[in-house]
């Protein structure tokens, strides 16, 4: 049974009201194929930062269109200073490409590649990438 079949027994066959007739409605083909939202073969990965290393598999994943979520907190409990350099090339590399980065919790960053973008309440972007590394640095020097 068809759209038009269905709308016909509801109304009698008639008028639906200020002129439109079933005749007006399309009946749509329904796909057997799953939607693809961000394309084929994009994911959100889970990655940790053990070291500076880990920033070419970081980049590797936004190139290919992956979101990010990253766990800084293997490189934060071993060096400071060495996160601190990691994560402002992971930044340089995500604002380069034109993708999004934010703080999630202390210890995990998001990262969008360039077709998705973070919504933040009224604080701009640095201020929140900031705010977390504060309470990041706060907690591993108590």
């Amino acid at each position: 049974m068809s759209f038009k079949d269905i709308i016909g027994k509801i109304t009698g066959g008639g008028e639906f009201g200020a002129g439109t007739t079933v005749e007006d409605y399309v009946e749509l083909e329904i796909s057997d194929e799953e939607p693809q939202f961000m394309g084929p073969g994009k994911f959100v990965k889970v990655c940790k930062l053990k070291g500076f290393a880990d920033v070419d598999i970081t980049a590797r994943e936004l190139s290919e269109g992956n979101i990010v979520i990253l766990d800084i907190k293997p490189l934060a409990e071993r060096s400071m200073n060495e996160l601190k350099h990691a994560v402002d090339e992971i930044k340089d590399i995500c604002v380069s490409m034109g993708g999004d980065i934010a703080g999630l919790s202390e210890y995990h960053l998001i990262m969008t590649p360039p077709n998705i973008k973070i919504e933040r309440s009224t604080e701009s972007r640095v201020q929140d990438f900031e705010d977390t590394m504060e309470r990041v640095r706060k907690r591993l020097s108590k």
